[in-house]
């Protein structure tokens, strides 16, 4: 806010706030609040404000230092202390040089505010300290004395001490405002005065009312005498009424003027002397000076006459009055912007001529009103009459429904959009009664809207609803077919209060969301499509899946068990027999057969990786690929893909070794969060490229060296350059959203091949490309690993990448990113790790049978400090329970015999079932059960089966287990299926397996596998039973 416009606000302010002082005590106080609410305060740093009365000892005691016999009593301060050598509670003018008293006596003498300086003395500094200055608490170096006066006379009824702003000159504009100011609280005062006189003249006819009849004479006489000293007071007062009033002689010549005629006008006041006409005319626009001159003409004929012209403002001039006229209401209209930007003013004039017996002119009255706030105001209610006519307007042409309806649901007023939406035909809602919500809105939505209405009736807020209509939406779409949909439309529903807050109708708007509707319920019928395509897409997978991994189970399995006979016959034939040809010849045909098998089992091993590349490729392209992390101990998984290559290894004679960087083992976390299915396929495409380009060198050594950091690995930090990740595709997973503290794991693997140029290093990475169009040729393969493995990687938060050199080999590496496990997690893979553990050492191990094939491991692991999977120190072995029965439920006959066969040839003892049904009655015929013999230890369940699946059987086994109808504790269970997908292995193992074998597998992984089982459940529920053992005291001690 402006300056000018600050301190006029506070003037107008003070004009209302003394309208509701009853009494001069009244007036003082209200004059000190209201100076102590004014905002900002640095206006006013200092205000000490005295009434005075006649000093009562004058009349007894005439003698004194000065004529002034009046006392001053304090009123009230701001910004000085109690009891401040300032502000003295009484201050007499005749006898005292105290505190302000010298400073009031000049006041006296002026008809102006008296200005204090500190420089010049006439402030004293010593009477400033201690004050605590008000506004930017710097001390005033100037202030001004008013003396407030009622009437024109010399009756000074208060004084006022007002500390200046130290941080404005007193220029002519504070000067200004200081004056009207002081002229502010004498027009207050007299209108207090007026008033406390009038209701004093009240009580006191009411007293004289009371008087008996006989006193009415001496009561008329006093009344009279009343009315005349009132009507005197009146006239004085005269000169504080907000109209102009003056008189003049024909000629024109204003002879009297009271202030309102000067300030309205804006004539010069030159002390008592006349104001000549052209000095009056000079201050009306030049455009009505014709007008005025007319109608004081008119004079000459008629008696009174009434005109409007426009006077000049000067700049130095204050605004006209707003609000100080009791008579003014606000009306809600800020007009004080509006004529602080106009420099004219509006005056209505009535002027009257008193003529003398022989009807010539003696002088006339002139009275003016300054009517420039009702012009404005009448401009203003012009202007938002217009606006409301453009408001008709546009809501005619508006794309949405406008209404207005009263509490009972009937219709005020709508526009045209409003009707079309209603169905509705449109007519007068004044001569016919119109109820739209019950007719326009289906019967379901109903309780809507009355939902709605009640909610604005009871918490007087705006409410929406969406709701149907009984029309129908038609219209177009993009192509030109029809829609036909029902209508929906969007309601607001705001209260219209009358000036005592009570609701008396309702207004809002009606939005068409038909459209919208109609495109969310397609979006959503487009979206069950897509579920639906994946669903058959995933189904079309698994299917597949489960087609070509049973043959290959059958094909390794049968390569198995003829290479373990033959292995025996060559156990069994002679040797170093001399001179027999026919040995030799045996012996040479049983190597070559038992090297056909192994041939075949790697194969079989090749064909299932191209499988999986193929799957994995039309899961990719298909989005239905996810990475599912699970708590694993990484250097387990590289070493279970290191042993898948151990058999080809050898047959090739190539050297596999593993090494653990120190970077890994810094971080002393064992196990980490991740998806060992994306991370094993990983490694066992690059081992695949590995082995295949390294066979043909005169040195074979394929290498992975793990590392891991807490950063993200760059080329920077790697012997790799890694490639950008894809543009286009989605990566991001949820298993990573919302973790901090990631770790990457960094594998590289690296060969001793032929290596690669740079131009066939530009051509890896990239779906169905090699090396070189001789690589197909040469080594054989699809194309499809390295890209995959790319895709893979980066599904993971990480990157891939290559360094090579021709002739002297390749190094493959890539990173993910992994995250720490929870407590539960850690916990529950620590157990699992120590039970594959106590597997995989025969000294803790006492199987059914000792020979278990040819079960040799070629590959060496190192690392900076021995790292290496074992059992926590301290703790002692683990022998895994025997395995007295293996239940093998599986409907293809083929793969039940081979792994009835494969078993049995191990020396366990083997029942077989064709579905879960048949396999529920094995299990109630064997030991487990009451009154079974058959011996029973595990159960090797496929998923997909006729008449019951395996799963449903599983969740069968274990309700009875829940029952207790299942004896010698959990029957270890483990899915064997074609099944891949890790969902399909997470599902199953929800449905209560223990463990999943995915074929094809050979026979060594599933004894590991049934081992590793029967650790890890015999394990818990050793644990559990020790859980029991230590509430058991605790409760009989409670």
């Amino acid at each position: 806010m402006r300056l000018w416009e600050r301190r006029m606000k506070m003037l107008v302010d003070l004009g209302e706030a003394q309208l509701t002082a009853r009494d001069v005590k009244s007036y003082w106080a209200k004059t000190i609040e209201l100076f102590g609410n004014v905002e900002p305060r640095y206006d006013i740093p200092l205000v000490v404000l005295y009434s005075v009365d006649d000093d009562p000892d004058a009349m007894s005691d005439p003698g004194g230092l000065y004529d002034y016999p009046k006392l001053c009593r304090l009123e009230g301060t701001l910004g000085v202390p109690e009891g401040h050598p300032i502000a003295p509670p009484t201050l007499s003018l005749r006898n005292s040089d105290d505190a302000l008293s010298p400073m009031f006596r000049g006041a006296f003498q002026l008809s102006h505010p008296l200005l204090l300086q500190t420089k010049d003395g006439s402030l004293p500094e010593q009477l400033l300290e201690g004050l605590q200055w008000r506004g930017f608490g710097d001390p005033c170096r100037e202030a001004v004395v008013c003396a407030i006066r009622p009437t024109k006379e010399e009756n000074v009824m208060g004084l006022m001490l007002i500390g200046l702003n130290p941080r404005r000159p007193y220029d002519n504009d504070y000067r200004q405002y200081i004056s009207l100011l002081a002229q502010k609280l004498t027009s207050c005062l007299a209108s207090t005065v007026l008033l406390e006189e009038e209701a004093r003249r009240g009580r006191n006819a009411a007293q004289q009312a009371e008087y008996d009849q006989a006193m009415l004479k001496e009561k008329l006489a006093l009344q009279t005498q009343q009315a005349t000293e009132s009507s005197q007071k009146f006239e004085a007062v005269a000169e504080f009424i907000p109209v102009g009033m003056s008189f003049g002689d024909p000629q024109g010549n204003i002879t009297f003027a009271n202030d309102a005629w000067y300030r309205i006008t804006g004539c010069v006041h030159h002390g008592s002397g006349p104001v000549a006409r052209s000095g009056f005319l000079a201050c009306v626009l030049e455009e009505d000076q014709p007008g005025v001159v007319h109608a004081y003409e008119q004079l000459q004929s008629v008696k009174n006459v009434t005109f409007e012209f426009r006077v000049k403002r000067q700049h130095d001039s204050p605004p006209p009055p707003t609000r100080d006229s009791p008579s003014f209401e606000k009306a809600g209209l800020d007009l004080v912007g509006v004529h602080n930007k106009n420099l004219e003013r509006h005056v209505l004039a009535s002027v009257k001529a008193e003529r003398a017996p022989d009807g010539s002119i003696l002088r006339v009255l002139t009275c003016l009103t300054d009517v420039t706030l009702h012009k404005q105001a009448a401009e203003e209610a012009l202007r938002r009459a217009q606006q409301a006519e453009n408001l008709k307007r546009m809501a005619e042409f508006a794309t949405v429904g406008m209404y207005d309806m009263d509490v009972e649901g009937r219709l005020i007023g709508a526009n045209r959009v409003f009707f079309e939406m209603c169905g509705l035909e449109r007519a007068d809602p004044s001569t016919i009664p119109i109820k739209p919500w019950e007719k326009c809105v289906v019967e379901e939505d109903q309780e809507i809207i009355q939902a709605n209405l009640s909610k604005v009736v009871n918490e007087g807020k705006a409410q929406t609803a969406e709701v149907r209509f009984t029309t129908p939406f038609v219209s177009k779409d993009s192509e030109g077919n029809p829609i036909i949909a029902p209508r929906w439309v969007q309601a607001t529903f705001m209260p219209v209060k009358n000036s005592e807050g009570v609701i008396q109708s309702f207004t809002g708007c009606l939005s068409d969301v038909s459209i919208q509707k109609w495109q969310i319920e397609r979006e959503r019928k487009w979206k069950e499509e897509a579920l639906e395509s994946k669903r058959q897409q995933e189904n079309f997978i698994d299917m597949t899946s489960h087609e070509m991994r049973n043959p290959l189970s059958a094909i390794v399995h049968c390569s198995d068990a003829v290479i373990a006979s033959l292995t025996k016959v060559q156990e069994l034939m002679p040797k170093n027999v001399k001179g027999q040809t026919t040995y030799a010849e045996q012996e040479r045909l049983v190597a070559a057969s038992i090297e056909n098998g192994e041939t075949i089992v790697a194969c079989a091993q090749h064909q299932k990786r191209i499988v999986d590349d193929i799957l994995t490729m039309s899961k990719l392209d298909s989005k239905l690929l996810a990475v599912t992390p699970i708590t694993v101990n990484p250097i387990l998984i590289v070493q279970e893909a290191l042993k898948m290559f151990e058999v080809e290894a050898r047959r090739v004679d190539i050297d596999l070794s593993m090494k653990v960087d120190k970077t890994y083992t810094d971080l002393g976390i064992e196990f980490m969060d991740l998806d060992p299915s994306r991370l094993k396929q990983v490694l066992i495409n690059l081992l695949t490229n590995a082995l295949k380009f390294t066979i043909q060198g005169n040195l074979r050594n394929v290498s992975i060296t793990i590392s891991a950091s807490r950063e993200r690995p760059t080329d920077a930090t790697s012997s790799v350059q890694f490639i950008p990740r894809s543009e286009g595709e989605e990566f991001q997973q949820p298993i990573h959203s919302g973790r901090e503290d990631p770790i990457f794991l960094l594998f590289e693997v690296k060969d001793t091949g032929q290596g690669l140029s740079e131009d066939e290093k530009k051509s890896l990475f990239q779906r169905f490309k090699q090396a070189t169009s001789r690589t197909h040729i040469k080594y054989g393969g699809s194309g499809l690993g390295l890209f995959i493995s790319r895709r893979l990687t980066e599904m993971q938060n990480g990157a891939i990448g290559v360094a090579s050199q021709p002739g002297v080999g390749s190094t493959f590496a890539f990173y993910i990113q992994t995250h720490p496990p929870t407590e539960a997690a850690l916990h529950e893979a620590q157990a699992a790790a120590h039970a594959a553990w106590a597997a995989l050492h025969p000294a803790a191990v006492h199987t059914p049978a000792n020979a278990l094939g040819r079960v040799g491991r070629r590959f060496s692991i190192s690392s900076v400090n021995g790292h290496a999977i074992s059992p926590d120190q301290g703790e002692s072995e683990i022998e895994p329970p025997p395995i007295n029965g293996v239940l093998v439920v599986e409907d293809n006959l083929i793969n039940q015999q081979i792994t009835r066969r494969g078993l049995i040839d191990r020396g366990f003892t083997v029942d077989v079932a064709n579905h879960g049904v048949e396999a529920l009655d094995k299990l109630s015929a064997s030991n487990r059960m009451e009154g079974g013999t058959t011996p029973l230890s595990v159960i090797l369940m496929d998923v997909e089966m006729p008449i019951q699946d395996g799963l449903t059987c599983t969740r069968n086994i274990r309700e009875l287990e829940r029952q207790g109808k299942i004896k010698g504790g959990r029957i270890p269970i483990i899915a064997v299926s074609a099944n891949a997908r890790m969902e399909q292995i997470l599902e199953a193992k929800a449905a209560g397996c223990d463990d999943v074998l995915v074929k094809p597998y050979r026979m060594p992984e599933l004894i590991e596998k049934m081992k590793v089982v029967m650790i890890t459940v015999s394990q818990t529920e050793k644990e559990g039973e020790e859980d029991v053992a230590m509430e058991t005291p605790t409760k009989s001690a409670s």
